[in-house]
């Protein structure tokens, strides 16, 4: 995937020369020196789209300079510049200030009434969105280097009002951390067919008059940078009815605290991990289990990283800090666990570990499924699983009553910090503790300590992707169904269906819903494998090794969007694209088999690929989400993979297309 690039030959604000990466050359040393004299109060509103107080989204505007900051800058938004609810309460932008950076999941947001989006490239033809006189230009500034990168632009459809729908312009690669991404937008017109005029204020710095101007002077500077960028690309000023930058967090900034979290936890429970305490050990018969020979139950003892936050009557949790604002442990706490043992187990041939990921809002107990206990006997593994604090079954009361107040939203990716430490703790016992447990020694089983794998499904495959780039233990992992980016996720997911009829009785305006499920993205992103593809493979964590992952996907799914996996293959990350994938996934050739490393394999069953645009698939086709784990010719592919690293054909090269 080779993107049109140029060379930033302007002066760069501070903290803006971003730091270097593997793909990218040193920065130029900057023609003159620009400085910006920011506000001395920050915004409420960006004047650029004076219709919405915080579009377009994300942008500068909100951003303070700040030096103890990798990027140089720290958002910062007023008390009311996020929507309202019903109750007149503002969602509270606090928890967004510790970030030096927007999140590199989030979406950009513009709002042209009764805009005509005809011209504008699709999901389907985001190579469009590279041509020389496309509408929109996105560009990417990386150590000083800039390119310009695909994307897909779409009008809400969950407005029905055209004059009220807002236009998600989506990248199609993965942002980089510690970025500057510009966006230039031209020759829009509405339904009617007549041209899209800039706002005064946009038009004021576009024509070199906002000098005198107390609301915008401040960014005189900065968008000449701006304007430059673009005209380098392509696209000139005078052309332009809007445009505007911001700059993306850092990795410190994204997943400090919970690199400190699990480096703290490790340094807590010592080399070997936590301690069991076994509370229940269910054998079975071959009558009542053909394949699960005995069930170990009981808990591991963490450090808790977390304090109690109630919402609205809900006990929910929030991480814990200490008198200096960082990161600290609170205590400890017994998380449960599940354990299963295969037949194959008793005869003394060693077992692999494969730790499970639950599905949406389940639970460890979802270890139990029929297809696990298949491939454990099958293949010689022992499943073993821990509830994902955060996004379990327990968390769901608090969840629900949230969405009465999105100002509460960081109880979902704060918590999932604790849950990403459990699964990492329980790991390391497995793999160091359980092989001595009395409960296996005296049955002879023997674990293979050398084969610790993951698996995970929907929920599990998506957050699979943060736990592998975290975990120093597992190198090779599963990600069935998976996906990135909840953002963009739940409006394709029936499984949000019912929380977003909630959200629109207490947020009811469209470009509110969309603006809140933009924002929260950031505080998502510590978590989200939006921001952990890249550490993968391509940039490791500190003090962990590289890792390897196999996504597998189904046409049509009605839970996880695919497109999400195509924009991960696009985003020279390490993920290849399997032959058969079943269409074009524009900007990516297809490796083949037999693949060494990381991948994307898609199972088809007869499901059509769902029309663009922001909304699930619909009911008229029966959801193939469940249905990959089923097959046994999967499970062989799975296998192999954990074990060799080596992605092979299990279809004949039709793309798993079942009978």
């Amino acid at each position: 995937m080779i993107f049109k690039r140029s060379t930033l030959l302007l002066g760069m604000l501070p903290g803006l020369v971003i730091l270097a990466s593997a793909c990218s050359s040193p920065a130029p040393e900057p023609s003159a020196e620009i400085t910006v004299q920011w506000p001395e109060e920050q915004p409420i509103c960006d004047p650029l789209q004076p219709l919405d107080c915080a579009y377009p989204w994300p942008s500068n505007a909100f951003m303070k300079p700040d030096p103890t900051t990798v990027t140089g800058l720290r958002l910062q938004f007023a008390p009311t510049t996020f929507p309202r609810n019903v109750s007149d309460v503002h969602v509270d932008p606090t928890p967004h200030h510790a970030f030096d950076g927007y999140g590199v999941g989030s979406a950009a947001l513009v709002h042209f009434p009764d805009l005509d989006a005809s011209n504008l490239p699709d999901e389907n033809d985001v190579t469009l969105s590279l041509a020389e006189d496309a509408p929109i230009l996105w560009i990417e500034v990386v150590n000083g280097e800039a390119r310009r990168i695909p994307y897909w632009a779409e009008l809400d459809s969950n407005e029905t009002t055209p004059e009220k729908r807002a236009l998600f312009i989506h990248p199609a690669v993965l942002l980089h951390e510690n970025a500057r991404e510009v966006i230039g937008i031209r020759n829009l017109q509405t339904t009617q067919g007549e041209a899209i005029s800039p706002s005064d204020a946009f038009l004021s710095l576009r024509d070199a008059e906002a000098e005198d101007d107390p609301e915008l002077s401040w960014r005189v500077n900065r968008f000449e940078e701006v304007f430059a960028l673009l005209e380098d690309e392509g696209m000139p000023r005078d052309e332009l009815t809007l445009a505007w930058d911001f700059v993306t967090a850092s990795s410190e900034s994204l997943h400090g605290e919970m690199l400190a979290i699990r480096d703290a936890g490790f340094a807590a429970t010592g080399p070997d991990g936590p301690e069991f305490t076994i509370l229940e050990v269910i054998e079975f018969t071959e009558e009542e289990d053909a394949n699960i020979a005995l069930e170990i139950n009981g808990t591991f003892r963490v450090p808790n990283f977390t304090e109690d936050y109630p919402v609205e009557g809900q006990m929910a949790a929030v991480l814990h800090h200490d008198e200096n604002g960082v990161v600290a442990q609170n205590g400890w706490r017994d998380a449960p666990m599940w354990i299963r043992i295969p037949r194959s187990a008793l005869d003394g041939t060693p077992q692999g570990l494969v730790l499970y990921g639950h599905g949406l809002n389940g639970s460890g107990t979802q270890v139990r499924g029929d297809h696990n206990s298949r491939i454990a006997n099958t293949h010689n593994v022992i499943f073993f699983a821990c509830d994902l604090a955060g996004t379990s079954t327990h968390e769901l009361g608090a969840m629900v009553t949230m969405l009465t107040d999105m100002s509460h939203f960081r109880i979902i990716p704060e918590h999932v910090h604790q849950g990403m430490l459990d699964f990492l703790l329980l790991t390391r016992a497995m793999r160091d503790r359980f092989p001595a447990l009395e409960e296996i020694t005296s049955r002879g089983i023997q674990i293979n300590t050398s084969e610790v794998f993951y698996s995970g499904i929907s929920q599990g495959g998506i957050y699979g992707g943060t736990l592998m780039a975290l975990s120093q233990d597992i190198t090779r992992g599963h990600l069935g169904v998976p996906g990135q980016n909840y953002s963009l996720l739940l409006h394709r997911s029936e499984d949000f269906k019912p929380f977003f009829e909630l959200l629109k009785v207490i947020y009811p305006h469209t470009r509110d819903q969309a603006l809140i499920l933009q924002a929260v993205q950031t505080l998502w992103d510590r978590v989200d494998p939006v921001s952990h593809y890249r550490h993968l493979e391509v940039d490791p964590f500190p003090n962990t090794p590289p890792h390897q992952v196999l996504l597998a996907s189904a046409t049509g799914d009605h839970q996880v969007a695919l497109i999400t996996n195509e924009v991960t293959v696009r985003s020279e990350v390490g993920v290849a694209l399997l032959p058969a994938y079943g269409k074009e996934v524009q900007e990516v050739e297809a490796t083949t088999y037999p693949h060494q490393g990381s991948g994307l394999v898609n199972y088809q069953f007869g499901n059509s690929w769902p029309a663009p645009g922001n909304q699930p698939p619909g009911d008229a086709e029966e959801d193939p989400h469940d249905k990959p784990r089923q097959l046994d010719h999967h499970s062989e592919q799975m296998m192999h993979f954990l074990r060799t690293g080596e992605i092979i054909d299990v279809c004949g090269g039709d793309g798993c297309t079942p009978e």
